[in-house]
């Protein structure tokens, strides 16, 4: 039955997408997604509450009275990005791009809006749509305010979906513990010394003390961090002097820093800082580290994945569930405090050439995915009623 109900829909899915795809809206500027996503609930008859700026919670009750509640997660924003592809749905925000994948994910959560509405009656457990602003900002992020709304904190799980271009449309991978990475950003600023660059011993030279953290920064992963724990400590980008004879008197590096180990990401700080301090004696620079919180590690719940890999083994079969590799990226469901879990949910082409990265400005999905995505999310539904 739900496969007939989401065969039902497969077009207006991809009329959507496309919608969506056409109109990207940057991190808390989501204004007319949240109109349209709000308008879709409306003609469904779905009551919502506007949350978080520019997101939206609706809920869906079951006829049963159960205190039960689940929620399903759907991040809304765009990237600040131009895309270079010429297919006829591309965006028409210049400088804004679906690059990741969130029109597909908004899509796909107003399609179980509309499965769900339809066999509402049957449903053993009552279900919260969140519709979350601001993932792709990564300093202040749409989770870190929604994850204590009322509406949130009441769910008992929260679930949700990444679509993933690399893997192959049909597949999915759903596995325990964690799958991305924290992933927080740092500045360090210098101050030296300025001076002629033929009088160096008159300077203070902030370039070679920032040269010289550079690679006290690199030794922290290979001299003091576990082997057995994955860790990524990059400094990407280094600032310093204006012209070929003149030693600054500042520098300005940034970096980011991943691990899938939570107690390694709250440790990196304090390593930071004290790596800082010894550099910054040993040349004779004052140094200050600006450390910015983005997302811890996402961890999937044992008991949430064990609930999606029997949704998942009925929509995809158990042949086309495999264990993906994990992610060093960022994803920011993992402020949410519920127990929950994230699938990976394969859009890729079938032909390799057709598959770009997330982030890429030629970024496409296969829209075969768009139902099967909401398959996953139905089925999960009925199969975590009949465990409560």
């Amino acid at each position: 039955m739900i496969k007939e109900l989401v065969k039902d829909i497969e077009n207006e899915l991809i009329d959507l997408r496309r919608y969506f795809h056409e109109n990207p809206e940057k991190s808390w500027e989501e204004f007319n997604t949240q109109k349209v996503i709000m308008g879709y609930l409306d003609n469904l008859g779905i009551p919502y509450i506007k949350s978080t700026k520019t997101g939206v919670i609706a809920t869906i009750k079951s006829a049963k009275e159960s205190d039960k509640v689940i929620g399903i997660r759907a991040d809304i924003d765009a990237l600040p990005m131009t895309e270079l592809s010429s297919c006829t749905y591309r965006s028409k925000n210049e400088g804004v791009m679906h690059a990741c994948g969130h029109d597909a994910h908004i899509t796909i959560l107003l399609g179980v809006a509309k499965v769900l509405s339809r066999i509402k009656n049957e449903l053993e457990v009552n279900v919260r749509l969140i519709f979350q602003p601001a993932e792709e900002f990564i300093e202040d992020s749409g989770a870190a305010y929604m994850k204590d709304e009322k509406l949130v904190l009441e769910c008992d799980r929260i679930i949700a979906l990444h679509i993933w271009s690399q893997m192959e449309i049909g597949y999915a991978s759903l596995r325990k513990g964690p799958i991305m990475a924290a992933a927080d950003t740092f500045d360090i600023f210098i101050n030296g010394k300025g001076g002629h660059g033929a009088l160096p011993h008159q300077a203070i030279d902030p370039i070679i003390a920032g040269s010289e953290l550079l690679s006290s920064i690199q030794r922290i992963v290979s001299r003091e961090v576990n082997p057995q724990d994955t860790s990524v400590i990059s400094v990407t980008s280094f600032h310093s002097g204006t012209t070929s004879n003149v030693i600054p008197d500042s520098a300005h590096l940034m970096g980011t820093t991943r691990t899938f180990n939570n107690q390694l990401r709250d440790d990196y700080p304090k390593i930071l800082e004290r790596v800082i301090e010894g550099v910054g004696d040993a040349t004779r620079t004052e140094m200050k580290l600006e450390y910015h919180l983005g997302t811890p590690a996402l961890i999937n719940d044992e008991d949430c994945v064990e609930t999606g890999l029997k949704a998942a083994e009925k929509v995809f079969g158990k042949d086309k569930l495999i264990e993906y590799e994990k992610q060093m990226g960022g994803e920011d469901f993992a402020k949410y405090k519920n127990p929950k879990c994230l699938l990976f949910l394969g859009g890729g082409f079938k032909k390799i050439d057709k598959r770009f990265p997330q982030h890429n400005p030629y970024f496409d999905i296969d829209e075969t995915a768009l139902g099967l995505g909401v398959e996953y999310f139905v089925q999960y539904v009925m199969e975590y009623g009949t465990e409560v």
